[in-house]
């Protein structure tokens, strides 16, 4: 088993970025009946999912961090799917929507892909490791240390489910998005089915018809 240490790094860290272009798109699948959750949202209150970087407060383990905002995103659908319904094995449709947001400048982030982990002071098996706690203590590491990595938009990493590329932007990125309502798509439209199908077949991940 790796060991995977706590920040700050024992050595001081060289760190790869890679960016995203203004222009590109990413992809992110949300369920607007959980906390009115929408195409845009970041997410202030944690921290909660691996690499959220919200303060953890002195009266409890999560609490709404005005200041910090986390949002997650993929590259491609089937990443998406493997990151919401991984866990489960099966892909459930039911309030879910997906949207296809695109950058308005080119976005920085911190590439913890490969040897980007440990160049930037801890190993890849960050983003695969069972205790979150440690994964978002990483993140606000990254996220405060601007002298050390950058002011960086977020951080590019391989999912746990099937090493794709994910991404967690934090706040910093929050006003180079943009999503039209022609852009987002209830998750059962039929015309995304066939799509769906087939990165479940590649995947393992169950389909009910």
């Amino acid at each position: 088993m790796v060991l995977i240490g706590k920040p700050p790094p024992s050595k001081v860290p060289n760190p790869l970025h890679c960016t995203l272009a203004s222009g590109s798109f990413l992809l992110r699948i949300f369920n607007p009946t959980t906390h009115n959750t929408q195409a845009l949202t970041f997410r202030n209150f944690g921290p909660i999912n691996r690499f959220d970087h919200q303060r953890i407060p002195s009266q409890g383990a999560r609490a709404q961090d005005p200041e910090r905002g986390i949002y997650y995103a993929g590259l491609t659908l089937s990443c998406c799917l493997v990151e919401c319904f991984g866990d489960s094995g099966v892909i459930e449709l039911k309030d879910q929507k997906i949207c296809r947001v695109q950058l308005t400048r080119d976005l920085i982030l911190l590439d913890l892909k490969g040897n980007g982990a440990m160049r930037a002071g801890s190993v890849a098996a960050l983003a695969k490791v069972a205790d979150r706690s440690l994964s978002q203590a990483w993140s606000r590491y990254f996220y405060e240390q601007t002298s050390l990595y950058g002011q960086i938009d977020g951080i590019s990493f391989r999912n746990a489910h099937n090493e794709e590329e994910a991404i967690a932007l934090y706040e910093r990125a929050q006003s180079a998005l943009v999503c039209p309502d022609t852009e987002i798509l209830r998750l059962d439209n039929p015309s995304l089915r066939p799509a769906i199908q087939q990165a479940a077949l590649d995947n393992h991940l169950d389909f009910p018809p």
